[in-house]
């Protein structure tokens, strides 16, 4: 009976096992990536008119919910150096595994520009997957919030853009990544995985843009730490990071700054 019962749970496990595989290997690392979105220019200005340009956006929130099937575990599966230095980048390769029980569809592509239609003045909706490094304090350490991450983009008009993961299946990431943040001193931490996953909505009116920004949210499958030496750059002056208003990373969930895309005028 008990020979049976093992037959029976190898025959349930067999069709996950066989589907568990990497189908895609993406190395942000060697590629310089495009992200910048154009609008159409300003008005030209007169006397007595008021003339520039303007931008702005709005972010919806929200939170998971434990009964959807949708799931990501993100794991660390290498990063070199471990003593890092915050004034340096460093190597990270990604794990992005679906871990849930139904497919999930994910942008795979690094360059964002390439997602923009060729009139400027035409609304795009793209979808964003920022992979993320945090950094936690050691055991009886002092207090750690560094961060750094990378971002991946697609869009359903770009098919190419976009890739439907099974569970099991994983795609892998190799980045260089930079600390937006760092200690004061040296200290030991641990390095954990982190990821939002975004559908963005750009409108490009004269002279600037307005985003449509909703977070998504799949559930979150818990991935081992990565010890590291945190060491602060030898210069004092602080890096050039922001928390945009009503941003996701304000909230309880993520406390990290947020990289908006990049937009450049054209003549």
């Amino acid at each position: 009976m008990a020979i049976r019962k093992i037959f029976m749970l190898l025959a349930l496990a067999l069709p996950w096992v066989l589907s568990a595989q990497e189908i895609k290997y993406i190395d942000l690392a060697s590629v310089h990536q495009r992200t910048e979105l154009r609008h159409p220019p300003a008005p030209v200005c007169t006397e007595g008119h008021l003339c520039g340009g303007s931008g702005g956006g709005s972010v919806g929130d929200g939170a998971p919910d434990h009964r959807d099937p949708h799931a990501l575990g993100i794991y660390l599966m290498r990063v070199t150096p471990t003593d890092i230095n915050a004034a340096e980048p460093f190597q990270v390769e990604f794990k992005i595994l679906n871990t849930g029980t139904a497919p999930i569809e994910l942008p795979v592509s690094p360059h964002l520009s390439d997602l923009q239609p060729s009139d400027e003045s035409v609304p795009f909706n793209y979808f964003s997957l920022a992979l993320a490094v945090r950094a936690e304090p050691g055991p009886q350490g002092p207090p750690v919030d560094s961060i750094g991450f990378v971002e991946l983009f697609g869009s359903s008009d770009h098919p190419e853009s976009m890739m439907v993961l099974r569970p099991a299946e994983w795609i892998r990431v190799n980045a260089s990544v930079k600390l937006l943040k760092f200690p004061p001193v040296p200290v030991s931490a641990g390095l954990r995985a982190e990821f939002w996953l975004r559908k963005t909505t750009f409108r490009p009116h004269p002279g600037g843009q307005f985003t449509e920004t909703n977070n998504l949210y799949p559930n979150t499958t818990p991935t081992p730490v990565v010890p590291v030496r945190l060491l602060p750059p030898a210069s004092s002056d602080p890096p050039n990071w922001y928390f945009p208003r009503g941003s996701p990373e304000l909230s309880d969930q993520y406390v990290a700054p947020y990289r908006p895309a990049g937009v450049i005028f054209t003549t």
